[in-house]
């Protein structure tokens, strides 16, 4: 038996490693929402999988995020960037418009300028989305948008969101 087999050996190992498999990038307690495990048990099964190289964690502002090791997954920058409400409206809402000042994106994500600004600070530090200025104002825009369009179309059923799922009906008929 190889090391993947005997690490999946448990049904709950296996539950958990099919869930990442499906949802790159959950955390903890969406992790636990998805595989009803008690907060114990997943504990150590998510340990027993990092120890065996199986799994690794990301850790991103406030959550660390699960990703399995033997997926090549190279989107993790952008998963995890997607996993967050407020982010991932943005960047649906720059799908949709190719470009916003921060006065539409916040109201568009339903939050004052000035925590709008906070996110818009963050994707751009991550490399998600450009700002230029454009006299008083500075219009943001995403650097690729192919990219963030693959990755919502790939892992739709994962983020569990009426806004990926009309997207995503629009961009597939294009």
């Amino acid at each position: 038996m190889d090391e993947l087999e005997d690490a999946l050996a448990l049904d709950v190992r296996k539950k958990i490693y099919n869930a990442l498999k499906r949802s790159p990038g959950l955390h903890f307690r969406e992790l636990q929402r998805r595989t009803k495990l008690a907060t114990g048990s997943l504990q150590y099964h998510l340990d027993y999988l990092q120890k065996r190289h199986l799994l690794k964690q990301e850790k991103d502002l406030k959550f660390t995020r699960f990703y399995l090791v033997r997926d090549t997954f190279s989107d993790q920058k952008e998963m995890n960037v997607l996993r967050q409400d407020s982010l991932r409206k943005i960047v649906l809402l720059l799908l949709e418009k190719k470009r916003a000042n921060n006065n539409q994106i916040s109201r568009w994500i339903e939050v004052s300028p000035s925590t709008a600004s906070w996110h818009l600070s963050k994707l751009v530090e991550k490399g998600i989305i450009d700002k230029n200025k454009k006299g008083r104002k500075t219009v943001y825009t995403l650097i690729d948008p192919q990219k963030a369009a693959d990755i919502l179309v790939k892992y739709r059923r994962s983020f569990l969101d009426e806004m990926v799922d009309n997207f995503v009906e629009i961009w597939t008929q294009i």
